[in-house]
């Protein structure tokens, strides 16, 4: 009988490096709207029309209220300055987002890691209740990492914790977008497992993973030998994890996971020929990652927002504990109701 305030929403963007998603998500994870924007090398004209998108949108939908802006983003964002401090794949130059963001919808705006705004949609809406100790692997253009410890974000100095791929496995290999050679990333990402497939000689071009995934389903030999060797790079990655940070639980994230079946135990194999004292991780896929991504950013507006606007930094609340506000978080029967913070 009692509810999310469906009333209140909030604007979120989630930031790739081609392609960025918009949307007006409500306390209940749901999406009212939702509009694709082409990301160019220019991070200004890109924000502004990200912004265009999103003031349409909220014109769009006058009985709502908003309550802030989140975004997701392929890089590390500064803890202290809330700037973003490190996106190799992103290639733009140091820029002010946050600043470009407030000017626009003129609202408050909080920015993380695309990784951990999927791990706090996966512990709000996820099946991971219960679990203090876990960490959420994206496999995307690049592999990024959101760590939870002890039941909260670990963010390290300058949010820097977490960059699991760019952790070198062999420094006579290719040369990463950060500047080294040999990272995770450049054997375990999409992009990996396109330059596979190309190197394979194949009579039909794969242009997006979503290409190589529709060929491996077709049983493409050489698009799935391509996958086969992406997932055994990423099972060896997730070693390294393992032994660093001991979690729980290992959630995948990203396209890969349409191809679970395929290649969950070649992860696994990989996995598993070097753990430490014959324990190891669940393995838990994640769907809908451009969906996590979003709510993720959604649930930084809550998060990081207490009833006097006062940040509470990487804290995590528990699923559906939210902070007390001026305007009712819940609904109640007939009637509204207010929540106090935990």
């Amino acid at each position: 009988m009692v509810g999310l305030n469906e009333h209140l929403v909030m604007l979120v963007a989630d930031i790739r490096p081609k392609l960025a998603t918009v949307a007006i998500v409500d306390l209940n994870g749901r999406f009212l709207s939702r509009a694709q924007i082409s990301v160019t090398s220019d991070p200004e004209k890109t924000i502004a029309k990200i912004v265009e998108s999103m003031l349409r949108m909220k014109q769009n939908h006058p009985q709502r209220s908003f309550e802030g802006v989140g975004i997701a983003l392929p890089g590390r964002v500064d803890s202290a300055t809330r700037r973003l401090r490190f996106a190799p794949n992103l290639g733009w130059p140091d820029f002010d987002i946050k600043e470009a963001f407030e000017k626009g919808p003129g609202m408050a705006v909080e920015m993380d890691n695309a990784a951990n705004a999927c791990l706090l949609a996966e512990t709000w809406f996820g099946g991971i209740d219960g679990v203090r100790n876990a960490v959420l692997v994206t496999i995307s253009e690049g592999v990024g990492t959101g760590i939870l410890c002890n039941g909260q974000l670990l963010y390290g100095n300058c949010g820097m914790a977490g960059e699991f791929g760019h952790i070198c496995l062999d420094t006579n290999r290719p040369l990463c977008g950060c500047g080294a050679r040999g990272c995770w990333e450049v054997f375990a990402s999409l992009n990996a497992a396109l330059r596979y497939y190309a190197e394979s000689k194949p009579q039909v071009m794969a242009r997006a993973i979503e290409d190589l995934l529709r060929l491996a389903s077709e049983e493409d030999a050489k698009a799935i030998a391509a996958l086969t060797k992406q997932a055994e790079y990423i099972g060896q990655g997730l070693r390294v994890i393992t032994a660093a940070l001991a979690p729980e639980v290992i959630l995948i994230a990203g396209d890969i996971v349409a191809a679970w079946g395929r290649l969950a135990p070649v992860i696994e194999n990989a996995f598993a020929q070097s753990i430490l004292s014959g324990w190891k991780p669940r393995f838990i896929p994640t769907h809908e990652a451009e969906v996590d991504r979003l709510r993720g950013a959604a649930i930084l507006v809550l998060q990081r927002r207490s009833s006097n606007g006062e940040a509470t930094g990487a804290k995590r609340m528990p699923r559906r504990a939210v902070p007390a506000k001026k305007k009712s978080l819940v609904k109640g029967a007939g009637r509204r109701v207010a929540v106090l913070s935990t």
